[in-house]
């Protein structure tokens, strides 16, 4: 569909626009006004002959007055609209039904009616496009930008214009005649290059922003192959003490404690990430934060900062809208912009993509956008019947998740507002381009309507995936062990790329480190859930896998029977061992073997596999803030927690050498209660992965007839040689696992 406007530029237009704006009416095309419209906006369906179709939206008063014709299995009407966006549905006039656009992932509200939405952009403005995938030949990178003066037919403003590589001015050639800006670069490393286009044109008309993001790698890459290392800004590494300043009368586990950009960085620069074989970094949500305290949910009365960065106060900022009182977007707890740069830049030259965590289901009642449009329809307020909290919103009672709020000072979003949609997913293409992200992780994205996901993944489409590079987004849907419905409705083209695996991570925990379920019961699980999203939801799913993360008690704790020893998020005794007598390191060497062994089927497992800093090494913790603590590293570990550091970095570089292990498929070979064996097979590459989940050690025997191996195989922990027959025998110490592969 191709966007259309009203010219500006004479008296008869001006006069038009105004009584248009007044009666909220505009006719489909025809008579002497099509004159001074812009080339009209096809809006089109399939459909039979027979069927009699209309348009009916607030630009016809929804009324059957925009009829559509018929030709070659489509259904068309041309319309002459004024800027801006419109709410419509087709209308069969024959069976007297009303239906969304299939084509068009866009939606938008009207009285709380769901319709598909028409964008008509202003043809002021001039429009930059991307000529064709850019080509790559060794390190050499050449495309080229189209320009498309606006109705003015202005040319560019070189001069006032943005033409960047990084966050330097770029070389470029500019044609006069074909309007093309034309990029011939000679990379001088590996990495990631982007471009950056904001062009004026001589009448001072922006167009939209344009990133041309390109990498260049030994291998190419796909988010198949991703290991993504999560970690909580504050809690990971205090490399710059000056912007430390945690809050008076709050306690330390609640309270700012020094992370920063520079801890990062200096983690980057020691190849902290590198030697374990990270290629993804998911770091806090680098949007400000309110600097007030505030008390826990519930019956939590202890208090807060906002150290975990989910109370924003800055969503909105673009580089159109500065919020007033505010020096910068990004939290000065964890440094500067120019230094999120610096993180951002380091990671690329190495190789590792970076992904924000980022709130959009509320923002903090210090922000400008709710004192600004609370009153405006932007948030959920309390609905009848239902009490209202000192701000008037509903507090969570989840009964209605999408409407409620956390705390009464956590304003709840309300997307069936365009103009909230608007702001936010504006700000996020801001956030997305301004610092060169490569994906997203999406909290609480059920506690939004599903219009907030398709309409950033149709923008982010638009505006971001310019060259094909996919931008991964992912989201929590936090469900119990049987949520596949529940996490896959968020998938699909449209949609999320990812989820992360709920049902899975519960079994994990319960078959490896509480021993609650034994292998024959986990397997059983594995076959429904292996290709359960790709099958039934969206076929390009790549899903998210993890032992741990920041809402649940520490694996290493759940290992070590800390807790009830039958919930895989630690039940109430998680709860109650949060502030007092809290887990402790283990001594003893069992825990962190338990752990070794999820780690080791979490990478062999389809999907991506998720550590959650500490989880590397094995850090104790019960629920949160108790599995926040600050990371450690170096001599800070014990023997046992080096051991298993030492395990993740083996698996983490093993895993990105065998497409068996990312883009595979399971075969059993051995399933008994607490013994387990397959084979994960891509082409000629075959791993195989076997578990002892028992406290006596265990002889296997293994028939590898159908797998065809020869020559020698090779152990990966304990460096054996293994000559490959149809029969195999193996001998498995106590909560011990091996990994067998074809020697290279």
């Amino acid at each position: 569909m191709d966007d259309s406007c009203i010219p500006f530029n004479n008296v008869k237009t001006a006069i038009m626009l105004i009584s248009l704006a007044l009666m909220s009416l505009i006719a489909s095309c025809g008579g002497e006004d099509k004159a001074n419209y812009c080339a009209g906006k096809t809006v089109s369906v399939t459909g039979r002959a027979e069927d009699d179709l209309y348009i009916k939206s607030s630009f016809n008063n929804w009324s059957l007055s925009t009829p559509m014709t018929y030709k070659d299995g489509l259904w068309s009407a041309e319309l002459f609209l004024a800027p801006g966006s419109y709410p419509y549905i087709f209308f069969s006039a024959k069976t007297s039904k009303a239906f969304l656009d299939p084509a068009n992932p866009l939606t938008m509200f009207d009285k709380d009616i769901r319709y598909s939405k028409l964008k008509v952009k202003d043809c002021r403005y001039p429009v930059i496009e991307l000529a064709g995938r850019p080509e790559i030949s060794g390190k050499n990178i050449r495309f080229q930008i189209k320009f498309t003066a606006g109705i003015s037919g202005k040319a560019p403003d070189l001069k006032k214009s943005e033409i960047l590589l990084g966050r330097e001015r770029a070389d470029y050639s500019f044609d006069k005649k074909t309007g093309m800006i034309s990029i011939d670069y000679e990379a001088k490393d590996f990495g990631k290059f982007t471009w950056f286009f904001r062009i004026f044109d001589t009448d001072g008309f922006a167009a939209e922003v344009l990133t041309v993001p390109v990498w260049i790698e030994e291998k190419p890459f796909e988010w198949q192959d991703a290991f993504m290392y999560q970690l909580m800004t504050d809690r990971f590494s205090n490399g710059d003490k000056s912007n430390d300043s945690p809050l008076p009368g709050i306690d330390e586990k609640a309270n700012w404690q020094g992370g920063d950009f520079q801890g990062i960085i200096d983690k980057i620069d020691d190849n902290y990430f590198s030697d374990m074989g990270v290629n993804v970094l998911w770091i806090s949500s680098p949007v400000a934060n309110t600097e007030n305290p505030g008390k826990g949910m519930g019956g939590d009365s202890r208090y807060y900062a906002a150290y975990h960065s989910y109370w924003p106060t800055a969503t909105g900022w673009t580089n159109e809208l500065h919020i007033p009182g505010l020096d910068s977007p990004i939290e000065k707890h964890f440094g500067s912009e120019e230094k999120l740069h610096e993180l951002i830049q380091k990671a690329h030259k190495k190789g590792i993509r970076v992904m924000f965590d980022f709130v959009p289901n509320h923002v903090h009642t210090d922000s400008y956008l709710w004192k600004t449009y609370k009153n405006r329809g932007w948030f959920n307020m309390a609905p009848d019947g239902l009490p209202a909290n000192s701000s008037g919103g509903y507090t969570c009672g989840w009964e209605r998740p999408v409407d409620c709020w956390f705390t009464d000072y956590l304003a709840d979003i309300n997307y069936r507002s365009d103009e909230a949609m608007t702001a936010v997913i504006d700000h996020l293409i801001w956030l997305i381009q301004e610092f060169d992200i490569d994906g997203l992780r999406l909290d609480a994205i059920r506690l939004m309507e599903l219009d907030f996901t398709t309409t950033l993944k149709t923008a982010i489409q638009r505006n971001v995936t310019t060259t094909g590079i996919l931008f991964y987004m992912i989201g929590e849907t936090f469900t119990g062990d049987m949520g596949w419905d529940e996490i896959g409705y968020y998938l699909g083209e449209n949609k999320l790329d990812g989820q992360f695996d709920f049902p899975l991570y519960h079994h994990i925990v319960r078959t490896f480190l509480l021993q609650s379920e034994d292998f024959k019961t986990f397997t059983k699980f594995l076959e429904t859930n292996d290709y359960r999203y790709q099958n039934d939801f969206y076929k390009g799913s790549i899903m998210g896998n993890f032992i741990g993360n920041h809402d649940v008690a520490r694996a290493l704790s759940l290992a070590n029977k800390d807790f009830d020893g039958v919930s895989s998020q630690g039940g109430a005794e998680a709860d109650q061992k949060v502030w007092e007598n809290s887990p402790e390191l283990p001594e003893e060497e069992l825990p962190f073997k338990k752990m070794r062994n999820a780690l080791t089927f979490m990478f062999t497992h389809p999907g991506i596999p998720i550590i959650y800093q500490g989880d590397e090494f094995g850090m104790p913790g019960a629920n949160d803030p108790d599995n926040r603590r600050m990371a450690l590293f170096g001599d800070d570990l014990s023997k046992n927690q080096k051991k298993n550091l030492a395990h993740t970095q083996i698996l983490g570089n093993f895993r990105k050498d065998h497409p068996a292990l990312m883009h595979g498929t399971r075969k059993n070979l051995a399933v008994s209660e607490n013994i387990y064996a397959f084979a994960m097979v891509q082409g000629e590459d075959t791993v195989i992965a076997l578990f002892n989940n028992g406290e006596e050690a265990e002889k296997i025997t293994l028939d590898l007839s159908e797998l065809k191996l020869s020559g020698k195989l090779e152990t990966l922990f304990s460096g054996e040689e293994i000559e490959a027959k149809n029969k195999i025998e193996i001998t498995l110490e106590p909560f011990g696992a091996e990994m067998i592969y074809n020697e290279k």
